[in-house]
């Protein structure tokens, strides 16, 4: 009996959380690149601050820089990895090691470590390019939320 009951509870989770990404396409759509940022930058840095070894291991990708975009709302910002920090950036000039591209939905799960990351880039929900090992070194750290 508990068991049907979490996996209604997971079920009705799931629902609500896919169509809150759904509705907060059209917002993220309008919101400047800055403002977004912004607010990138406090959600991941919320994540790291829960997470103290993944700040430990973000050392073995110093000075990296990943570039995520969200195909779906056509939007995209930079993580500057640098001294056992993440800067969120908007745009940045020098050249991303790994770029990653999926629906903001997708590129969101991962961050917070909700997805498998093998399994949204095998299922094709998430490209990657660039720089194989910091690709998968990322992607364990994720993994490991």
């Amino acid at each position: 009996m508990r068991s049907k009951i979490r996996e209604l509870v997971k079920e009705r989770a799931s629902r609500h959380s896919t169509e809150l990404m759904r509705l907060a396409k059209v917002p993220l759509r309008l919101t400047p690149l800055w403002v977004e940022a912004i607010g990138a930058g406090a959600f991941i840095s919320t994540v790291v601050e829960k997470h103290p070894r993944f700040r430990a291991r973000l050392a073995e990708l110093e000075d990296k820089v990943f570039l995520f975009e969200a195909k779906d709302i056509g939007k995209r910002f930079y993580l500057h990895i640098k001294g056992g920090e993440i800067r969120v950036v908007p745009h940045m000039a020098k050249e991303p090691d790994v770029v990653m591209r999926g629906e903001v939905e997708v590129l969101v799960s991962l961050l917070l470590g909700k997805v498998d990351p093998d399994t949204v880039f095998f299922s094709r929900k998430l490209e990657i390019n660039g720089d194989t090992s910091a690709a998968i070194l990322f992607k364990n750290l994720l993994a490991s939320l």
